[in-house]
């Protein structure tokens, strides 16, 4: 008879853990879900809030394009350091720059590149639904290049860089961000 009740206490104890680890579970899964949707919800918001800013600052002439990515005309894609390759605009002076830290060569700027600073000329900005372009002209002594940028409903933006290099086109990726913030070295221009 004593066996039998260590038996059946054993059992229901089993049986209670066993309830306990499935509702646990459960509970567990449904948290993953909500926290999922709330990170998604969040990510909508920075987004957003990323966008404003972004918007904010072109209409401003006040930004910087930390270049992360360089695509060439031919699609070739160089990944470059964000720091010497990047395009500025502030209010109407422009720099557009491009630098190498694997050049031996020293270029134009003695980052192994090219910096074109210079007024700004016929600037056009149009905006649709969630998309800003941004179009303009930078003339320095090395040159005239047409710039155009773009950002899609976030700070994400592209910028085309056409006529600068004998008609050569290139394209940098980066984030586009205020002035302020960013940690930019400018070269010597020409």
């Amino acid at each position: 008879m004593m066996k039998t009740v260590n038996v059946e206490k054993k059992l229901v104890q089993s049986i209670i853990v066993l309830l306990i680890f499935i509702f646990s579970g459960s509970v567990v899964a449904q948290e993953k879900k909500e926290t999922r949707a709330e990170r998604k919800e969040r990510q909508k918001q920075e987004q957003i809030k990323k966008f404003e800013i972004a918007k904010a600052a072109m209409y401003d002439t006040a930004f910087v394009v930390p270049a992360e990515s360089i695509q060439f005309r031919g699609g070739r894609q160089m990944f470059v350091n964000k720091t010497i390759n990047f395009l500025q605009l502030i209010g109407n002076e422009g720099v557009l720059q491009i630098g190498s830290t694997f050049s031996i060569n020293p270029g134009l700027n003695n980052l192994g590149g090219v910096t074109l600073k210079g007024p700004v000329s016929n600037l056009k900005i149009q905006e649709k639904k969630d998309r800003i372009f941004m179009s303009f002209y930078i003339t320095d002594v090395v040159g005239t290049a047409h710039v155009s940028l773009a950002i899609n409903g976030s700070n994400s933006a592209y910028v085309d860089v056409d006529g600068m290099f004998s008609g050569r086109m290139f394209t940098m990726r980066g984030n586009l961000i205020d002035f302020k913030e960013a940690g930019i070295f400018e070269g010597t221009s020409r």
